[in-house]
């Protein structure tokens, strides 16, 4: 039992930690020209919650569109996409889950993996 406590306190502490951080590494373009416009808290009007709190609301937006149908283009996976991917230097875009990308980022830091981009697109399309 003091073993499950352990490693129960040790995920929840550095779940903390990879998001202590104001700064992220490479938020991407449009998030970006957001932050600087201002604008950003229109979107994640509690970005802290929002760092700490995306896998249970991942999941809560899981549940709501694929058992009861509902579907939003406010906060969809891919809007989360199309705002924080990045473009490397020929112009194309870098898959979101790539090395030093938005979301591998913080999966980086506390050694989970980013199971969404099996089935989900890991880049916008050209027409967003």
């Amino acid at each position: 039992m003091k073993r499950l406590l352990i490693v129960f306190l040790a995920l929840v502490f550095t779940n903390v930690l990879a998001h202590a951080d104001e700064k992220h590494a490479n938020l991407g373009e449009r998030a970006t020209e957001l932050k600087a416009e201002g604008k950003s808290l229109d979107i994640h009007p509690d970005l802290t919650q929002i760092r700490i709190m995306h896998p249970e609301f991942l999941l809560h937006k899981r549940t709501q569109t694929l058992r009861q149908g509902i579907r939003t283009k406010r906060d969809s996976l891919k809007a989360c996409v199309n705002c924080h991917s990045s473009i490397d230097s020929r112009g194309d875009y870098i898959p979101i889950n790539q090395k030093d990308q938005f979301c591998a980022t913080c999966h980086q830091k506390v050694g989970t993996s980013v199971d969404c981009f099996s089935c989900h697109r890991t880049t916008p399309k050209e027409d967003f």
